[in-house]
């Protein structure tokens, strides 16, 4: 299976995203829950839209990483997972409008 991680252009991630308790970086203030997790999904429509909403908190371009889980994967639910880590393979061209 193919994941994806959307993000921010703005947030120079170099080879591995890792979750928010290590960065300080969350996008979703109200999220209590899984702050130990990195969200990746199987679905390059899902990682656009996760990407969108990263550039309405921290600007820049939406920005698409095929990723890797590091660790051990568990599903959530529809094309959301969550895993401790994820490394980068690739990246996804987006041509979207900046944010």
């Amino acid at each position: 299976m193919t994941f994806y991680h959307g993000t921010s252009s703005n947030l120079n991630i170099d080879k591995v995203i890792l979750p928010p308790t290590e960065t300080q970086i969350q996008r979703e203030g109200w999220r209590h829950k899984l702050t130990d997790k990195v969200f990746i999904t199987n679905s390059v429509k899902s990682a656009i839209m996760y990407a969108k909403k990263a550039c309405d908190k921290y600007g820049g371009n939406p920005k698409i990483y095929q990723v890797e889980p590091s660790e051990d994967i568990e599903y959530i639910n529809d094309a959301q997972y969550i895993c401790g880590s994820a490394i980068i393979i690739g990246e996804k061209i987006y041509e979207g409008k900046r944010c």
